[in-house]
């Protein structure tokens, strides 16, 4: 894969994550947004809960006290009614009443005198508050509705009179207009609180709200229920600014991670990408490109030092061909002078002996003229396209290149095994190479030169080995061919032939070994199998 479109791979992937890191935490933040409005809730119902039923037990613990005033068990009396009034003035109560242990109203406070007139003598045997009272029960009665329209209370305590039931007293405690449910009050927050008996509501700060969060509980001393809640609205704009927020450094954040990744493609993966053009411009042998390196100290280095090779390279190819062609042209022409000159003199010696010397001078200029063919190689060697789109049988070549072999060198005797065909990538230089081999053997292998070829795949290579019967190669000079060991002046090849052979395998992206061996010489081709053939 292209290093741009790893590139690309891990920013969309480290987009994603960061992404999906600030939705979790955008998620985290809202539960925990919801979480601490819960424990609002709780908090605020609770504490409202304890305060109203410390108030309520005040209130419950005022009227068990004033009923042990042996005032109020003198029914009837002028005693009586005065601490009834003390006690309506002086409590938080509207209004008291004193109910004889009959159940017969005997005083009332906290009422006009036409009311007073109208229920004193009655009997209130029926309620249950009294009924409670009058059992030896301190009663907090239910919410209802008095005769003035007002929501009340009434908490009821018996009057005893030497340990006897005589009455009981009778305290309202009125719901609408109360210090009961204060601090309870309105509130301009976005928490609000109500109060309800069963059905009926008894204070509430929660009307302003379209729809609320809520959390209720019951007081231990009326189970009424307290019920707190938090502004729907509130919560919303809450998480909104929240969303607002997160988008701000979603936006920061995501920006960020995008401008250095812009700024790494173009500081970077840009020239990574031209890194690599003017790297197959230069195997393509195009030294003279416009593909600059700007930016930072260490690519300026990198194209400098790709200029210079360039040049390098251009100018080492420039001097190859010349030479090769001087070799081919002029030093050819020279040459086939002096075989000319060599060929008369033999055919005019009047001696054996000059005859002799004018056939040596032929000979070794003929394998000079076979060196400087062998030259011309080069310059497909050097030519990057020579390999391109081209496929061809090895067994096909092999059979032909041994069959030409056999017709130059009839003494020398050749087995080739191997399987029926073998497709590989490859150019007709590497005909020349096995070629270049078997006359090797069939010059060095006498008297009687065999070679043995054998052919063989794995699923990523094939193996090519030639083997002989000659006196074999000094190990030194086999480390030279093969490039195992350098040229020196000590060591060297006295050989162009298998200098171009291995050049050819390698232009295939082969390998050429040369291994020591008891008898004769192996030489052993490893070609890299071509995909298509797996």
């Amino acid at each position: 894969m292209k290093i741009k479109y790893r590139f690309l791979l891990v920013f969309i992937l480290v987009t994603v994550i960061t992404a999906g890191v600030l939705v979790a935490t955008f998620s985290s933040y809202q539960a925990d947004v919801r979480s601490d409005v819960d424990a609002t809730l709780e908090r605020d119902a609770q504490t409202a809960a304890t305060v109203l039923d410390d108030r309520i037990e005040r209130q419950t613990q005022t009227v068990t006290v004033a009923a042990g005033n042996p005032q109020f068990g003198s029914h009837g009396s002028a005693a009586q009614q005065t601490a009834l009034d003390s006690f309506v003035d002086a409590s938080a109560f509207t209004g008291a009443s004193v109910v004889d242990s009959d159940g017969e109203m005997r005083a009332i406070a906290g009422v006009d005198d036409d009311a007073s007139t109208s229920v004193v003598g009655e009997s209130y045997s029926d309620r249950e508050y009294v009924q409670n009272a009058l059992g030896g029960d301190t009663h907090i009665s239910d919410p209802f509705e008095a005769d003035t329209g007002n929501q009340i209370v009434v908490i009821s305590a018996p009057i005893r009179e030497n340990g006897e039931i005589v009455g009981s007293l009778n305290a309202a405690l009125q719901l609408d207009n109360t210090t009961l449910f204060v601090p309870f009050g309105d509130s301009a927050n976005e928490v609000g609180l109500t109060v309800d008996s069963g059905q009926t509501t008894l204070h509430s700060t929660a009307d302003r709200f379209d729809e609320s969060v809520t959390y209720t509980t019951a007081l231990s001393s009326t189970g009424w229920a307290v019920t707190t809640h938090y502004d729907s609205a509130a919560i919303d704009e809450d998480i909104r600014q929240l969303a607002m927020l997160q988008l701000l450094v979603s936006v920061l954040l995501i920006g960020t991670i995008s401008g250095f990744g812009i700024w790494i493609y173009q500081t970077e993966i840009r020239h990574t990408e031209r890194l690599h053009r003017r790297i197959d411009n230069i195997e393509a042998r195009t030294y003279n490109d416009d593909i600059e390196f700007s930016g930072a100290a260490e690519w300026q280095a990198i194209g400098n030092a790709l200029d210079r090779l360039s040049t390098t390279l251009a100018r080492r190819e420039q001097m190859l061909l010349v030479l090769n062609r001087f070799l081919r042209h002029n030093l050819r022409n020279e040459l086939n002078v002096a075989v000319g000159h060599a060929t008369d003199i033999k055919r005019e010696a009047d001696t054996p002996e000059a005859h002799q010397r004018a056939e040596t001078i032929e000979t070794s200029i003929g394998r000079v003229l076979s060196t400087a063919d062998r030259v011309r190689l080069t310059e497909q060697l050097i030519d990057p396209a020579a390999l391109e789109g081209q496929s061809i049988d090895l067994m096909a070549l092999l059979k032909e290149q041994v069959e030409q072999a056999t017709r130059d060198s009839p003494m020398l005797s050749v087995t080739l095994d191997g399987p029926e065909a073998v497709h590989i990538h490859g150019a007709q230089t590497l005909g020349f190479a096995i070629q270049e081999l078997l006359s090797n053997v069939a010059a060095h292998s006498r008297p009687e030169p065999l070679a043995r070829i054998a052919v063989s795949m794995t699923p990523e290579s094939i193996t090519l080995e030639i083997a002989d019967n000659g006196p074999g190669m000094h190990p030194e000079e086999a480390a030279i061919i093969t490039g195992s060991k350098e040229i020196s002046p000590l060591y060297h090849s006295s050989g162009l032939g298998l200098w171009l052979v291995n050049w050819i395998v390698r232009r295939h992206d082969g390998q050429l070994s040369i291994p020591d061996t008891e008898n004769g010489t192996t030489v052993v081709i490893r070609l890299p199998r071509p995909d298509d053939a797996l």
